[in-house]
């Protein structure tokens, strides 16, 4: 995983882009574009610096689905214990090709806040 403020692109092909906002802490939201390309997932941000995740140093990807329809964002977590969270990203086209790049037991699906907030009743 890359985390600098310097652009360079690894992936040759992205094969999706869309506008998305990284939540890199409860008062640091990023907005910026999510790209899904043929060597990793990268976020630039429209404030300058960028995030790159390459496929293989993904551990899981958590899609956030509310009630079945919509797809909030998602979060990724890498094999070196680091967490992000993006919401935005066209997460429904984004599973199609991470379906091509990770395991299936590498996608999960995590239950939106109101669902979370019945299993606890």
């Amino acid at each position: 995983m890359v985390k600098q403020d310097k652009a360079q692109q690894i992936d040759n092909v992205p094969e999706l882009s869309a506008r998305a906002n990284a939540s890199l802490s409860a008062l640091n939201i990023q907005p910026g574009y999510l790209f899904y390309g043929d060597k990793a997932i990268e976020f630039r941000s429209n404030k300058g610096g960028y995030i790159i995740i390459p496929w293989e140093q993904i551990d899981y990807v958590s899609l956030e689905i509310i009630l079945k329809v919509y797809y909030r964002g998602l979060i990724i977590k890498t094999k070196e214990d680091q967490t992000f969270e993006f919401v935005g990203g066209k997460p429904r086209q984004a599973l199609e090709i991470m379906k091509k790049h990770l395991q299936p037991n590498q996608l999960r699906r995590r239950l939106g806040a109101w669902e979370r907030h019945k299993m606890k009743k």
